[in-house]
């Protein structure tokens, strides 16, 4: 039997799977492990056939001076969200944002009308049943042109 854990740190997901067979010893119990690390922006979701589940929380680049550019550096700990025609899709997301005044929102527009809007250290979901192919973008209503990514919906 394969398993898979995955463990989120705020710049990297860590996938480790590994074989479990029947006659495991009492000193290893997992065998075959391996450890990949996966960038976030590229988690992918771990659903069951017909369902998409997806983890987003908000995230910020490092080392911008936000007053300097004049752009905000927040942004989504993932920026591609797929799923296929038909599937239940679920968003669960979080304001992990460590100022206590910064709002956002998880927002897509046409068909979905998605809308999921956050205070400090708050956390929602929303769930959809993806009817329509295409590429659609979801956005933070509060910190455009930045805070944005993409929900692939494929045919």
């Amino acid at each position: 039997m394969k398993r898979t854990s995955l463990v989120l740190s705020k710049s990297k997901l860590i996938t480790q799977t590994y074989a479990q067979s029947n006659n495991e010893t009492s000193e290893g119990g997992m065998k075959n492990m391996t450890n990949a690390t996966t960038p976030l922006g590229k988690i992918p979701s771990m659903s069951i056939p017909g369902e998409k589940t997806f983890y987003i929380f908000t995230s910020e680049v490092e080392n911008v001076d936000e007053n300097k550019l004049k752009v905000a550096a927040d942004s989504y700990s993932v920026h591609t969200l797929v799923a296929n025609k038909g599937d239940k899709v679920t968003v669960n997301f979080y304001n992990v944002d460590d100022v206590k005044t910064e709002r956002h929102s998880f927002t897509i527009g046409d068909p979905y009308k998605v809308h999921i809007d956050l205070g400090f250290s708050q956390n929602g979901n929303a769930t959809f049943t993806a009817d329509q192919a295409g590429l659609f973008t979801f956005y933070c209503r509060y910190h455009l042109p930045v805070m944005t990514g993409q929900l692939l919906v494929l045919p």
